[in-house]
This record gives structure tokens, C-alpha cells and sequence, in this order.
């Protein structure tokens, strides 16, 4: 786009690495009124995108014993 205007925006939800979400959307338009009705219309998708996102939890894990290292240790 050589003439028009162009906004790309970052949100970042959570602190530790374990914990977070990142999101990059970069918005095009010839004039600035169109600019800003598509990043609000961008701002509302990706607040349905973070609490999608937010509401993915990592599949539980069960954790081995200490003094355990495969599972094929264990006699039944």
C-alpha cells in the first residue's frame, strides 16, 4: 500500500512464558476514517480471540514418582 495508511498491532496476555499469548494483526486502509473502523472492528475480534485463547488450559499430565523414571518400571 503505497498511499494509504497501515497499523499493525501486538497483544500480549500473560507474564511467565508458560503462561502467555501473543497476537499480531496489521490493518490496511486508504483513509484514516476507514483505518479506524477496521481496527475497531480488529479490536473486537481479537478480545473473542484472547478469551478463546485464555480458556485453553494444557491437557493435564500425570506426573511420574520421583524415584520413577518410565513407566515400565513399575511391577503390577
Amino acid at each position: 500500500m503505497s498511499d494509504g495508511y497501515s497499523l499493525t498491532v501486538e497483544l500480549t496476555r500473560g507474564g511467565d512464558s508458560n503462561n502467555r499469548d501473543k497476537m499480531r494483526a496489521t490493518v490496511e486502509a486508504d483513509t484514516v476514517d476507514e483505518l479506524r473502523e477496521k481496527v475497531d472492528a480488529l479490536r473486537d475480534e481479537m478480545q473473542e480471540w484472547a478469551d478463546d485463547f485464555r480458556n485453553i488450559q494444557p491437557e493435564y499430565r500425570r506426573e511420574l514418582p520421583d524415584d520413577q523414571s518410565q513407566l515400565g518400571e513399575v511391577q503390577a
